[in-house]
């Protein structure tokens, strides 16, 4: 099984918040361990909670079912995604900067194994767990759009791109980054495994882009 940390150490009796919420991240770290290495429909809750190194009972009051669960494990992908955008985004830098900073982390981390086996789960399983989906389109993706679509409205203030449909231009940024990676990996072609590979793709994917909308461009 893929690496997890073993579980916070435990002297008995009622266990403090900290050591509630250890559990909590540790039971998270296992089960995208397992998901990643089984799949969705080969995980169980009592192999997750064997594991783990917790009680059935315990892992069932924190998440009522394997669903429940894996859009726990969806969830906290996305939070990882948008703290490090957020914080992006607030370093003094102009905005073309910051959206091409924020756009090429997105592709790196978009391509992490376990960001990618959790993406292979939605796209296969998506419609039993439409909750899934759901939450990943207005909690996540959502955040993430309104983040680029900021960037582009300060560019355009800037007189740095043309006026755009900035939900619209969005759309093909990320259809330009990310679409031929995502679709080479996740059919297991790994060309873009290379990190200097990768940024090669990312480098021309967003000269494209800048070509697109930049007020320079004739």
């Amino acid at each position: 099984m893929a690496d997890v940390p073993p579980r916070p150490p435990h002297t008995g009796g009622r266990p403090t918040p900290e050591g509630s919420a250890q559990l909590d991240r540790h039971v998270l770290e296992v089960a995208t361990a397992l998901f990643i290495e089984q799949g969705f429909a080969a995980t169980s809750l009592e192999r997750i909670a064997r594991v783990a190194g917790c009680s059935k009972a315990s892992l069932y009051r924190r998440h009522a079912s394997k669903e429940d669960l894996f859009t726990a494990v969806v969830a906290a992908r996305g939070r990882l995604l948008l703290e490090e955008t957020t914080a992006m985004e607030a370093m003094p830098k102009n905005p073309l900067e910051a959206m091409r900073e924020i756009t090429h982390f997105f592709l790196d981390f978009m391509l992490r194994p376990e960001t990618l086996e959790a993406y292979r789960i939605v796209i296969a399983d998506g419609h039993r767990i439409p909750s899934v989906v759901e939450g990943m389109m207005k909690d996540i993706a959502g955040p993430f759009m309104a983040t680029i679509g900021r960037l582009l409205r300060a560019a355009e203030e800037a007189g740095q791109i043309r006026a755009t449909d900035h939900e619209e231009t969005t759309r093909v940024l990320m259809s330009l980054v990310l679409g031929w990676p995502l679709q080479n990996t996740m059919l297991r072609q790994n060309r873009l495994h290379d990190p200097l590979v990768r940024a090669r793709f990312f480098d021309r994917a967003w000269q494209i882009f800048i070509c697109g909308i930049s007020t320079t461009t004739r």
